[in-house]
Parts: structure tokens; sequence; C-alpha cells
């Protein structure tokens, strides 16, 4: 048996899956806020544009120029800080991590025959979690390279 079961439960487990989750809501929440922002600036845009010709007024076209750069920034930061793929590996990693627990509790699949399904767990739970940082790992050594 593990020991210290309990303790792992409490203390690793449980926060960890608490902070996969949190930051797959919270990445996908920016995700969406700023493809939604991008998708109303590119189509207002165009319209603006025309309904306000930047020669008429300074004061349109000093907003249609604003408006564009926030698009571009918008553009740029999404791409850069990857909120669509953080929300996706967060929320892949939580739903695995919640798959676990509901087999080990459940004693079902991996769990049914095993000698020692406490430290089954443990050992499946660490390798998600280490599998996710081997991923971090990897794209942060990639954005330092570029």
């Amino acid at each position: 048996m593990v020991e210290n079961f309990d303790e792992f439960y409490e203390d690793f487990y449980k926060p960890q899956f608490e902070w996969y989750d949190t930051k797959a809501i919270s990445n996908k929440k920016y995700h969406r806020a700023m493809k939604i922002s991008q998708i109303v600036l590119a189509a207002v845009l165009p319209v603006a544009v025309t309904l306000f010709p930047v020669t008429s007024s300074a004061f349109w076209k000093y907003v249609i120029i604003a408006a564009s750069v926030l698009l571009i920034i918008l553009e740029a930061l999404e791409s850069y800080l990857n909120y669509q793929r953080k929300w996706m590996n967060y929320r892949t990693t939580a739903e695995g991590l919640r798959r676990e627990e509901q087999m080990f509790k459940t004693g079902t699949k991996e769990y049914e025959d095993a000698e020692n399904p406490e430290k089954l767990f443990v050992e499946r739970v660490m390798a998600l979690t280490s599998q996710e940082n081997r991923y971090w790992e990897i794209t942060t050594r990639k954005a330092q390279e570029a």
C-alpha cells in the first residue's frame, strides 16, 4: 500500500485537479474574449471606413486607426499567448485526472484487478501531471529558441 495515500490525495491530487480545471476555465474565457473582440472589430472596421471616410473627420480617422491597431494587437497576443492551446491542454489533463479518480473510486478498468489500487492511482496521476510538465518544458524551450 502507498504510504500516506490520503495525504497524497488531499495535498497533491485535489490541488492539481483544481489548478488544471481553473486554468482551463480561465484560458477558455481569455481565448473566447479575444476571438469575439477580433471578430467584432474585423466586421465593424470595413463598415466604419465606408460610413465614416477618414478624410471627412479627424475623430473618425483616429477611431478607425485605434480599432485597427487594437485588432492587430489582439491577434498578435492571441498568437503569442496561445490561450486556446493552453485551454485544451489544461482541460485534457483535468479530465484525465477526473477519469482516474472515477475509475479508482469505482474500481473499474485498470483498477478492477489491481493488486494495489492506491499505488496504481498515484503512478497514473503522476504520469498525467508529468506529461503536462514535459509539454510545458518543450513549448517553453521552443519559445526561447525562436
